[in-house]
């Protein structure tokens, strides 16, 4: 075939070959051939008409694809910032101390916070440094930085201070609030104490208490694996006890009754022993992790 400007192309004998072959130019002319040329319009005229809507087109098309591209783009792009902004300012940060495990962890205004087994602390990371608060399930000790106001919120009631080191424990109806240093606001039932070093806060009956000279070391012996109770209901002092060993106790017959004495938490049948033998107790392990307690038979 032909090659050259001007020269005439023959669609009958024009194969896919040969049309692949020729200019832009051509391919219009090859197109504009199967037209009827305008009325008033030359076929230069139509020519000229024609490329020009094509290179219109040509031009438009890539700028209406990256508009849409970079209308996705951007869309994804602020669903990811708006997810992130959600998650990191919604979701919060959780410590938790599963049965036979104590965690120690820092806070971060660098206060510490030791959890004892079957608990859990939870606080907002984004708005810790503003505001101070943290919510606690189960038993923990804290041993505050100075600074902001820092508030324990347990199920039963809260705890606020300023700068100093106490003991809370909340689990099921009971709220118990010692303090070791310093001083420490504590709010239940609409009631409201401050302690200070050496006196404690519990909540008896729905009514808020406070005793004096009634904290030492052993408080906080847990953080150690050592436990000291007084006059503890004995169904709460074998909880404790599945708490540390991760072990299920089904108990008969103790209502009523309670305990006052210590235990360790690093031997399960010395604890037993401990607490069984003085309240007159008798204990049964099977499967290593279920233990039954009954009283003894006269």
């Amino acid at each position: 075939m032909e090659t050259g400007k001007n020269r005439h192309i023959d669609l009958q004998v024009l194969s896919k070959a040969d049309f692949e072959h020729l200019t832009t130019d051509e391919k219009i002319e090859t197109f504009v051939q199967a037209y009827r040329v305008p009325k008033n319009r030359s076929k230069a005229e139509a020519l000229h008409i024609l490329q020009s809507k094509i290179e219109h087109q040509q031009v438009e098309k890539p700028v209406r694809n990256l508009r849409v591209y970079w209308s996705a783009a951007a869309t994804i792009t602020l669903v990811a910032l708006l997810t992130t902004v959600y998650f990191f300012n919604s979701k919060p940060v959780q410590i938790v101390a599963d049965r036979g495990q104590h965690v120690e962890y820092t806070l971060p205004d660098g206060s510490n916070v030791s959890v004892n087994a079957g608990s859990k602390i939870s606080f907002s990371e984004s708005r810790f440094a503003k505001k101070r608060i943290l919510k606690l399930e189960g038993e923990a000790f804290f041993s505050v930085q100075k600074g902001n106001p820092f508030m324990v919120e347990t199920r039963q009631g809260k705890v606020e201070v300023l700068g100093t080191t106490f003991n809370v424990y909340s689990r099921n109806n009971e709220l118990n609030v010692s303090c070791l240093t310093g001083k420490v606001q504590v709010t239940a039932n609409g009631q409201n104490v401050i302690i200070e070093a050496g006196e404690k806060a519990e909540l008896i009956s729905g009514t808020l208490q406070k005793t004096s000279n009634a904290v030492d070391e052993k408080v906080a012996g847990w953080r150690n694996g050592e436990f000291h109770f007084e006059s503890m209901p004995l169904i709460s002092i074998f909880e404790e006890i599945e708490r540390q060993f991760n072990v299920t106790i089904t108990t008969t017959g103790l209502e009523n009754r309670y305990f006052t004495g210590d235990f360790s938490n690093k031997n399960l049948t010395e604890t037993l022993e401990t607490v069984c033998l003085p309240m007159k107790l008798d204990y049964e392990i099977t499967n290593g992790n279920q233990i039954g307690i009954k009283p003894k038979k006269e």
